[in-house]
């Protein structure tokens, strides 16, 4: 006579809770993993917005040296004008940079628009509740660019061409 071994209950269970502490473990290490790769995402969009601004920088000296201009005149991007500050680097749409100028957060969003090649929606605004993911507004002479729930940020300041990216995390 053959006899069989037929899995009772209790290795089921085991069975079942193995399974699921493992599934638990990977589902955590994945949303650690999705949050990394969403702020590593806003740190390639300040890389892009940075090469956006050097680029027109270097468009708008090229473009006043060899037409050996006395007084520096806006750049033409798709349309509209584009305002730098005294050391060439894109500052406004809204007008010549003046010695006192301060940014805005009109400023700072036509910037994302114009630098950037096919932006991503954003907000404007600093306390501004949003579909987007993004949020822009001026922030004592640099324009901010987060998340919305604030998790990473970066700030351009156009006078002087700094970028500085912030992984802020919770």
């Amino acid at each position: 006579m053959i006899q069989t071994y037929h899995h009772g209950r209790f290795e089921f269970f085991v069975a079942v809770i193995v399974i699921a502490i493992i599934a638990l473990a990977a589902l955590g290490r994945y949303s650690l993993m999705a949050e990394d790769a969403r702020v590593l995402r806003l740190e390639i969009i300040s890389n892009h917005f940075m090469t956006g601004a050097a680029n027109a920088r270097i468009q708008y000296l090229v473009t006043n040296i060899v037409d050996k201009k006395s007084e520096q005149e806006p750049l033409a991007r798709s349309g509209q004008p584009l305002h730098f500050s005294e050391q060439g680097w894109p500052v406004s749409v809204t007008g010549p940079v003046a010695d006192d100028y301060q940014v805005t957060d009109e400023d700072c969003y036509q910037l994302w628009q114009q630098l950037l090649q096919n932006p991503a929606p954003i907000a404007k605004g600093e306390a501004v509740k949003s579909r987007w993911d993004y949020r822009v507004f001026a922030n004592a002479n640099s324009c901010r660019y987060e998340f919305t729930d604030g998790s990473a940020y970066f700030d351009y300041y156009p006078f002087d061409g700094r970028l500085m990216f912030i992984p802020t995390g919770h």
